[in-house]
């Protein structure tokens, strides 16, 4: 989106995450911004924030994640300007889940949601599922678009093929959604067979347990933990790998997967990838081509889909390539951020790519 003036404004920095281009982060620019920030979490008031914002001049604001198009429908409506929410999942599912929202974004939310409702000129879920959703919940499906999130598509000369790789690679959070503690199931069950090699990637409360549990495993099983890494590190333990898993379930709490940008990463490396039928991740796997989806929660089928991707060869490699050509249609970066101009050209919420710069907030 070459041909539009945008602009980045939050409230926190998130470690380790940078981030190009014109940016205003209250808590980072401002002194005492920090509290300034938990006050518009809070209230809704951040008087630097609006300055900011109004200084700016947008044409559109996007709000990313439902709590804050709700925190910064006040302002945009004083700037006379049309707002859009992408709804990543998190926002939404928790909210409706059948215990009671433990944050106060979510609670917020969830007190306020007819209001926000007719406040966002268009919701932008960021999967089928999730729009469904939004739908069930009173969003007119005339103001809801999906749009899938790109990810970057990495030079095919570096990849190498699935079939020369071996071990199954698990990327997320250590949490009760995320279901690591069915594929370390799974993996007990193929290492009575054979052996195999697992590296899960990232952290969070179930650690200590997840790691007792691998500790249980058969002697067939290698389990290892490697905490949070860098998206780079990310990227290279999918070349080293034959296949990601992906078997996240529906939690009490409502939490669920809003689309699963991780199965859309490893396909870009033309890695297969297993995943439960959990929310939007259906999205990213064409079963039996790119990968393999199996009914959540079933811990022998998945047992069953991951050995058949590890013993054989052609298997990993088709479905590598499928999965390659499958991200590059779907979720390439650059491809998504024309096709979320367009669409936004499409509701005339931004003028036509050929007319003059237009401001994004």
């Amino acid at each position: 989106m070459n041909d539009i003036d945008a602009a980045l404004f939050g409230v926190d920095s998130v470690p380790g995450i940078q981030v190009g281009g014109r940016t205003f982060v209250l808590g980072r620019d401002c002194v005492f911004g920090a509290a300034e920030g938990v006050a518009w979490k809070a209230v809704r008031r951040a008087p630097r924030l609006s300055s900011a914002v109004r200084a700016f001049r947008p044409d559109l604001v996007i709000a990313h994640h439902l709590p804050n198009a709700w925190r910064v429908a006040r302002l945009v409506e004083r700037c006379g300007v049309p707002l859009a929410a992408f709804c990543h999942g998190s926002d939404l599912l928790a909210m409706h889940g059948s215990l009671r929202p433990r944050s106060r974004a979510l609670r917020q939310l969830a007190a306020n949601w007819p209001r926000l409702v007719e406040a966002v000129e268009l919701f932008l879920p960021v999967s089928q599922f999730l729009g469904r959703r939004l739908a069930e919940n009173g969003v007119p499906t005339s103001r809801i678009a999906v749009h899938y999130l790109g990810v970057p598509i990495p030079e095919s000369a570096d990849l190498g093929s699935a079939a020369e790789r071996s071990g199954v690679l698990f990327v997320g959070r250590l949490v009760d959604n995320k279901g690591c503690d069915f594929l370390l199931r799974a993996v007990g069950e193929i290492a009575r067979e054979r052996r195999i090699e697992v590296t899960v990637v990232g952290d969070g409360p179930q650690r200590q347990a997840l790691q007792h549990l691998a500790a249980t495993l058969p002697a067939g099983a290698t389990v290892r933990f490697l905490g949070s890494q860098p998206h780079d590190s990310v990227y290279r333990l999918m070349r080293e790998h034959r296949v990601l898993c992906v078997p996240s379930v529906e939690a009490r709490s409502g939490a669920s997967e809003g689309l699963g940008l991780v199965a859309c990463e490893a396909a870009a490396h033309a890695r297969p990838v297993v995943v439960y039928d959990t929310g939007g991740l259906q999205e990213t796997v064409v079963h039996g081509e790119t990968g393999l989806v199996v009914p959540q929660r079933d811990v022998p089928e998945l047992a069953r889909a991951l050995g058949s991707v590890l013993v054989d060869d052609s298997m990993a490699t088709d479905m590598g390539r499928a999965a390659r050509l499958f991200a590059e249609e779907k979720f390439n970066l650059s491809t998504q951020a024309r096709r979320l101009r367009g669409l936004l050209a499409e509701r005339g919420l931004l003028a036509p790519q050929c007319e003059p710069e237009r401001r994004l907030g």
